[in-house]
């Protein structure tokens, strides 16, 4: 149910408010956490690194995934997200971690994306219970 991409440049695409259309959105997590989190999930989605001024890693996941979660400092739903082209890999600018496959976003698993991000951030795994 991925929304397929452009993988010659980078494009944005917006993640809300139109999830239904979309399908997707993005959970920006910092990037201390984020990697915590990827580190912990065996078969992630499409994963992006923002090396921007407030460094994060983003995790794709089914549009309205993360409408119960708790709020925190740490993460966050993106409004828009600018998707690096598929084969940019490091830096300068937006990267990918895990690239698309075929050009399609995958999407992460939002039930392995919330108990890992319950397991690295504390604080949110006891305002998630």
């Amino acid at each position: 149910m991925g929304r397929t991409v452009t993988t010659e440049r980078s494009c944005i695409l917006p993640c809300l408010p139109d999830l239904a259309r979309e399908g997707w959105e993005a959970i920006r997590v910092d990037r201390y956490y984020g990697l915590q989190a990827l580190a912990r999930m065996h078969t992630p989605g499409a994963v992006a690194i923002d090396p921007s001024t407030m460094p994060s890693v983003c995790f794709f996941v089914q549009a309205g995934s993360a409408a119960k979660w708790p709020q925190a400092p740490a993460i966050s739903v993106m409004t828009y997200f600018e998707l690096p082209p598929a084969a940019r890999q490091t830096p300068p600018g937006t990267y990918w971690l895990v690239p698309p496959r075929g050009g399609t976003l995958r999407l992460t698993d939002e039930g392995a994306l919330f108990i890992a991000l319950t397991e690295v951030i504390p604080d949110w795994a006891e305002a998630a219970s």
